[in-house]
């Protein structure tokens, strides 16, 4: 999918417009665990060598990052930035960045004490996907008030009221995580419903 288009979207969407719109909005109120730096800076490693990773680290304007602490939520906006524009090229644009690093965020989390716990308490739920997502966008991003409307037992949508990181972002990471639940056929789809806020609609079988 290109940065252009995204499905449903319109040939309008452009997620680095996306990215930076939320930036703008992004005061020094809202921070995010530092898992998701460590994350990013984890994918940005592997696609681009430790000389990306120190541009990366440099645009964040911190030094270092500890698992569970928080930092900046503009901080992580300008490492994605950074790292989008650096790799979008070589991986097929600035979108396919975000979905990859996206991806790679929910397997780190996953692997975590939270991640295992909210895995482990949505197991026998046959809404698991959902409501595991909800659990870890209230962990990651404390801000962002996730609520879940159900559209029947393996559709649902997840609304959240202040998200800063773009709906490729989201979409990737719903996709990844409905993969590691074992679950098939499954669809995201992010729409903004204001600056920051987002339905991210979501159905597996």
């Amino acid at each position: 999918m290109s940065d252009e288009t995204g499905e449903g979207r319109g040939p309008s969407y452009d997620a680095r417009e996306d990215l930076e719109s939320r930036l703008r909005l992004a005061t020094p109120e809202y921070t995010t665990r530092g898992i998701l730096f460590l994350a990013t800076l984890a994918s940005v490693r592997e696609l681009g060598g430790e000389a990306m990773v120190k541009r990366c680290v440099e645009a964040s304007g911190e030094s270092e990052f500890v698992e569970f602490f928080n930092y900046p939520t503009s901080a992580l906006l300008r490492m994605l930035g950074t790292a989008a524009g650096l790799l979008g090229a070589s991986l097929g644009g600035y979108a396919e960045v975000l979905r990859y690093i996206a991806k790679r965020t929910v397997e780190t989390y996953m692997t975590s004490v939270v991640g295992r716990s909210a895995q482990l308490v949505s197991s026998t739920d046959p809404m698991r996907l959902v409501r595991t997502l909800e659990a870890l966008y209230k962990v990651s991003m404390v801000y962002s008030e996730p609520t879940v409307v159900w559209k029947g037992p393996k559709r649902g949508v997840l609304t959240v009221q202040r998200t800063f990181t773009p709906l490729a972002y989201h979409e990737g990471g719903a996709l990844t995580l409905g993969a590691m639940l074992g679950l098939k056929n499954v669809e995201a789809y992010a729409r903004p419903t204001g600056p920051l806020s987002l339905e991210l609609e979501i159905s597996w079988e």
